[in-house]
């Protein structure tokens, strides 16, 4: 797919029920002591928008906001703004395929067991309010076989949680997607991070057992302003009883990670008729190589409930 500046913003829907666009923004500390992620996905022939901030901190809740029930905004050129009881959202582009800001105020929930996502999301509530902003550290990377694009980033800004103000100054991933994604039809991962000497990686394949369909991914080299495309990923995972990883082996391309999630922010996804539910564990994660070199990243699986992955 060839990208160009317009397509940081929305684009013309298809007739499809889950046609949807989304954007989806990631940070984590180097240190691993805060990080968080924000999706905004507007879904025009439903109606709604879905809207998630998730921000983590060592030794401290889980706090998150989740609305699924926000109107889906009128088609616009300029910012996208979203706007519900519990939340208000801007996102717009500083500089296009460049630089992204994002601000965001509202109530959300502290989960101090992080599972508790996954039934019903009952806690205090919290105020939180963000003013990030994600500036590319390569190009951006779009992919051949669908329309979406990612791209790691440095993170600047401020976020509030309560009374605590914290700021952010930390690597991060950002991607943009428009067409039909349907979240209950296949498990996937999906990872984005940074090494201490400077590497950037991300990947996404499906995890579906048997032949391997779909894996795609890139890495930006220590000192290289670009990325090189890769296309092998191998895993290998283990879970917990409720379907969050507790450790993860990830080789993307010559680049073997091993992973430990510390910070869990997972997601129930609901079809809009109820009949289908799948799992979404997200988590920040400490990261090292068999070189010795470390890190973190966001790690994410989608395990739709009734199909099978590679480790059912």
């Amino acid at each position: 797919m060839e990208l160009h500046a317009q397509d940081e913003g929305r684009h013309a829907a298809g007739p499809e029920e889950l046609w949807g666009e989304s954007w989806y923004h990631d940070f984590a500390a180097e240190d691993g002591s805060y990080g968080g992620y924000l999706r905004m996905g507007l879904y025009p022939n439903l109606g709604v928008a879905w809207y998630w901030v998730h921000l983590v901190r060592r030794g401290q809740p889980l706090v998150l906001i989740r609305d699924h029930e926000i109107v889906c905004p009128n088609p616009t050129r300029g910012a996208v703004e979203v706007a519900s009881a519990r939340v208000r959202g801007t996102w717009k582009p500083v500089q296009p395929l460049r630089a992204y800001r994002i601000t965001t105020e509202g109530t959300g929930v502290a989960l101090a067991n992080p599972a508790d996502a996954f039934h019903g999301e009952q806690g205090p509530g919290v105020a939180v309010k963000l003013d990030l902003t994600w500036e590319g550290a390569a190009p951006c990377f779009a992919y051949s076989a669908t329309s979406r694009f990612e791209q790691s980033a440095w993170v600047t800004g401020e976020m509030t949680i309560g009374d605590e103000r914290i700021a952010v100054h930390c690597p991060g991933q950002r991607d943009h997607s428009w067409g039909v994604r349907d979240w209950w039809l296949f498990p996937w991962v999906w990872c984005s991070g940074r090494l201490d000497d400077g590497t950037w990686w991300h990947c996404v394949r499906s995890a579906l057992p048997g032949p391997e369909a779909f894996q795609t991914g890139y890495i930006v080299d220590a000192g290289a302003t670009d990325w090189r495309e890769i296309t092998e990923i191998a895993l290998d995972y283990e879970l917990d009883s409720e379907q969050m990883p507790t450790s993860v082996d990830l080789t993307v391309g010559d680049l073997a990670l091993n992973i430990t999630p510390e910070l869990h922010a997972p997601v129930l996804l609901t079809s809009s008729d109820g009949a289908k539910t799948s799992r979404f564990p997200r988590a920040m994660c400490a990261v090292t190589t068999p070189d010795g070199r470390t890190g973190h990243c966001w790690l994410e699986f989608n395990f739709p409930e009734g199909v099978d992955h590679l480790r059912s």
